[in-house]
């Protein structure tokens, strides 16, 4: 699989992007980020060694209260630079294999399984189903990515 996959899916979800669109995705993707720091569980060794869950750090709740600003329009960001943007963003791809890698993680089946769980949010018609602040919903024919044999 290559990324055109992915990026030919959000050309379909949005094929003239708005601001409003940009700061959705935006808040998309601060949303997985703070997915995968609930998924997570801190060992903080300042001398009390308590363990804390991802979900409870608080980390986690401001990423994802930022990520739901975002997505509801009461946070807007705009790229001050671009061309360290598009370097943030490539590196961070590259960086979320090398977790997974690292982690012992079959990445690129896992992308695969997602990439073709998105395409299934689309109706019959080939469209795509939106919330009302712009954000890809799931639609009837949705089927959940089984990453089970990924992790």
């Amino acid at each position: 699989m290559s990324i055109e996959s992915i990026e030919l899916w959000h050309c379909r979800a949005r094929p003239n992007p708005t601001k409003q669109d940009f700061n959705v995705q935006l808040g998309c993707h601060f949303e997985e980020f703070s997915e995968m720091i609930e998924s997570l569980r801190f060992s903080y060794k300042n001398g009390t060694g308590v363990e804390m869950p991802g979900k409870n750090s608080m980390i986690y709740q401001q990423i994802k209260d930022f990520a739901d600003g975002l997505k509801a329009g009461r946070i807007t960001a705009d790229i001050a630079d671009r061309r360290g943007m598009v370097d943030s963003l490539a590196d961070q791809v590259v960086t979320a294999v090398g977790v997974g890698h690292t982690a012992d993680m079959d990445m690129y089946r896992a992308v695969n399984i997602v990439n073709t769980s998105n395409w299934s949010k689309f109706g019959k018609d080939g469209q795509p189903y939106f919330d009302q602040n712009g954000k890809v919903l799931k639609g009837p024919d949705y089927i959940p990515p089984a990453l089970e044999d990924c992790a």
